[in-house]
């Protein structure tokens, strides 16, 4: 008797590779947004201009709703495997 082996699939999911890197490319961004925004604050005793930097108001911002743009991307870019799968 011939015994058969049979292999076992790979449980499919929705998203591809190429959207996996993207949504940990974007999540990386909004880090990175986040802890540029942090920093130390203006007390009553000590005053910080450093709060009012360009770094802070402009660069990051941009920073987190790029990355947050990107996770859209991520998640609706359709990939090529799953073009022809379509019902």
């Amino acid at each position: 008797m011939k015994s058969k082996i049979v292999k076992e699939k790979e449980p499919e999911t929705g998203l591809g590779r190429t959207n996996y890197i993207i949504l940990i490319i974007a999540a990386l961004l909004i880090i990175a947004g986040y802890l540029l925004m942090s920093g130390d604050a203006s007390t009553l005793t000590a005053y910080n201009p450093d709060i009012f930097s360009r770094l802070r108001i402009c660069v990051a911002p941009l920073l987190c709703v790029l990355g947050y743009l990107l996770n859209v991307l991520g998640i609706l870019k359709i990939s090529k495997k799953n073009i022809f799968k379509r019902t």
